[in-house]
C-alpha cells in the first residue's frame, strides 16, 4: 500500500474510534451527570434554592467526573472500534491486504494520548478552577440559606470554627472533632464518639450539638507547656450561623492543581527525617529499657516485674514492624500521582482492547462495550483500593497508583503477543 492509502486507513480507523468516543463518552458523562444531580438535590435542590444557582453549581462539578469519563470512554470507544472490526471481518481483509496490526491500531494509540493529555490538563487547570468557583457558589447559598451541612469523612469551617467528622448517618455523626479558635488567648478542641445535631431557633439559625464520650483539651496560643483537659460522659454545644464570621471551604487534595500538590508534598516531606528520628530513638530507649531489666533478671530475679518485660518486649516488636507513616505527604503524593495516573489511563487501558481482533464475536461494537464496562469497573475499584493502600503505607504511593495502568498495559501485550502466535 502507498501513502495515501495508509492515510485513509488511518483516517479511518482514527474517525470510527473518535465517533465511538462520543458516544462513549455520552454514556459515562450521563451516569456520572444524574449521581451528581441526586447529590446537589440531596444537598440544596429540597431547600428551594434558586433554580440559576442549582444549574450553575451542576456546570461547575463537570470536570470532577469528566477525570473518570475520559479514560473509561477511552476504553469503551476503542474495544467498540475492534469489536466491530472483527465482527465484520475488516481485521482479517486489512491483514490480507499486507497490513500490519500497528499500523491498524497505531491511529488508536495517538488519539488517545491525545485524550490523556486533555484529561491531565482537566485535572490541573479546569478541576481547581472549577472548584473553587463551586465553593464560592455554595457558601453564598448556604449564607442565604444557612444550614449545617455534613458529608461522611469530611470537614466544615464556620469562620474561627472548624469541624470534621466521621461517618453521618441521618442527625447522627460518628468521631467528630471541633476546633474553635475564635478566642485569642487560647484554643478549644473538642471530640466526640458521637453527635447529634438539632436546629432550635430557626430565625438565629442556632443548633443544639449534643456530644457522646467527649473529650476537651483547652491549650494556650502564648505557652506550649499551658493546657487543660477534660471529659464528659454528655456535652451540650450551641452554634449559631448568624454570630460566625461566614462559612467556607477549602479545596480537597483531589481539586488541587499539579504545581500546588507539588509544592505542598515538599512542604511535608521535610517532617519525614524528624518523624523517622524519633521513631529510631523510641525503639533505642526501649531496647535500652529491655536490656536494663535483663541484666536485672540475671543478677535478681526475684526483683524483677517479668509482666513489664514482657510488654516491653511486646511494644518493641509491634514497634518495630511498624514504620511510621508521614501521612500528609503520602496522601497528597498520592492524589499526585493519581491525577497523571488517571490521566495516562485513556492510553494505557486500551491495549487491552487490542486482542479482541483475534476473535470473531457476534454484535461486535456491543460486545466490545460490554468487555469494556466490565474491565472499567475492576480498574475503578483496583484503582481506589491501591489509593487506599498508598496513604496509609511507607512506601512510595507511585508503587500503588500506578499499578492498575502498568498491569492493564502489560496484559494487553501480552494477551497480544500470545494471540499473535497462534
Amino acid at each position: 500500500m502507498n501513502r495515501r492509502s495508509f492515510r485513509l486507513l488511518s483516517f479511518y480507523v482514527g474517525k470510527e474510534y473518535v465517533l465511538s468516543f462520543l458516544v462513549s463518552f455520552a454514556f459515562f458523562f450521563f451516569i456520572f451527570f444524574v449521581n451528581q444531580i441526586l447529590v446537589l438535590a440531596q444537598r440544596i435542590l429540597l431547600k428551594n434554592v434558586e433554580i440559576a444557582d442549582v444549574i450553575t453549581l451542576v456546570v461547575l462539578s463537570v470536570p470532577q467526573f469528566l477525570l473518570y469519563t475520559m479514560p473509561f470512554s477511552s476504553l469503551s470507544s476503542a474495544s467498540m472500534v475492534i469489536g466491530n472490526f472483527s465482527s465484520s471481518n475488516e481485521i482479517t481483509a486489512m491483514r490480507s491486504s499486507g497490513i500490519s496490526l500497528t499500523r491498524i491500531f497505531m491511529p488508536i494509540v495517538l488519539i488517545s494520548m491525545v485524550f490523556s493529555v486533555l484529561t491531565l490538563a482537566i485535572a490541573d487547570r479546569m478541576i481547581p478552577y472549577t472548584s473553587e468557583r463551586y465553593a464560592e457558589l455554595y457558601v453564598s447559598v448556604l449564607k442565604k440559606l444557612p444550614t449545617l451541612e455534613f458529608e461522611d469523612y469530611g470537614s466544615v469551617r464556620f469562620g474561627d470554627i472548624v469541624v470534621s467528622n466521621g461517618e453521618v448517618d441521618g442527625d447522627v455523626i460518628k468521631d467528630i472533632i471541633i476546633y474553635d479558635g475564635r478566642n485569642s488567648s487560647d484554643s478549644h478542641a473538642i471530640t466526640a464518639s458521637e453527635a447529634t445535631i438539632d436546629l432550635v431557633d430557626i430565625d438565629d439559625f442556632t443548633y443544639k450539638i449534643e456530644l457522646k464520650d467527649a473529650r476537651i483539651l483547652i491549650t494556650d496560643k502564648t505557652s506550649k507547656q499551658s493546657y487543660s483537659a477534660s471529659t464528659a460522659e454528655t456535652l451540650t454545644l450551641y452554634l449559631s450561623l448568624n454570630s460566625t464570621s461566614g462559612v467556607s471551604f477549602s479545596l480537597n487534595p483531589s481539586q488541587m492543581s499539579v504545581s500546588t500538590l507539588y509544592a505542598l508534598v515538599q512542604k511535608y516531606a521535610e517532617d519525614t527525617p524528624s518523624l523517622i528520628d524519633n521513631y529510631n530513638r523510641n525503639l533505642e530507649r526501649t531496647s535500652e529499657k529491655i536490656g536494663k531489666n535483663l541484666v536485672a533478671l540475671e543478677e535478681n530475679a526475684d526483683s524483677v516485674d517479668y509482666k513489664n518485660i514482657l510488654e516491653d518486649v511486646n511494644n518493641f516488636t509491634e514497634r518495630k514492624s511498624n514504620k511510621p507513616v508521614n501521612f500528609n505527604y503520602q496522601y497528597y503524593l498520592s492524589e499526585l500521582n493519581k491525577k497523571f495516573a488517571l490521566s495516562l489511563a485513556c492510553t494505557f487501558l486500551v491495549f487491552m482492547a487490542f486482542p479482541i481482533s483475534f476473535f470473531k464475536v457476534r454484535y461486535g461494537r456491543l460486545t466490545g462495550f460490554g468487555l469494556a464496562v466490565l474491565l472499567a469497573s475492576f480498574y475503578w475499584f483496583f484503582l481506589y483500593f491501591m489509593h487506599t493502600k498508598a496513604i496509609t503505607s511507607f512506601l512510595s504511593p507511585a508503587l500503588y497508583l500506578w499499578t492498575p495502568d502498568i498491569l492493564v498495559f502489560i496484559c494487553g501485550l501480552i494477551l497480544l503477543w500470545r494471540l499473535r502466535r497462534h
